[in-house]
């Protein structure tokens, strides 16, 4: 079950990522935006998460950061994303 959830998680964050890298001219929007997300997961819960909570997050993390890095390639090969 935790496979099939980390992989849509990583998917979905992947999907919103680019878009939110595209729309702002910021290409690692998306890692800063998890970044807070994840500090107020922290803030909220004490660092008290069972394991598959941490294997999300870093699903998360990845599709996060590789929506990031994505853009920034499409953007040093010459594609113009809302610019």
């Amino acid at each position: 079950m935790y496979i099939l959830l980390a992989l849509l998680a990583l998917i979905v964050s992947f999907g919103v990522g680019f878009i939110l890298n595209m729309l702002t001219k910021f290409w690692m929007a998306s890692g800063v935006a998890f970044l807070a997300l994840f500090l107020y997961i922290m803030a909220k819960v004490d660092a008290s998460l069972r394991p598959g909570d941490w294997i999300l997050l870093l699903f998360l993390a990845c599709g996060a950061f590789a929506s990031a890095f994505t853009i920034r390639t499409l953007r040093n090969r010459g594609f113009r994303m809302f610019q």
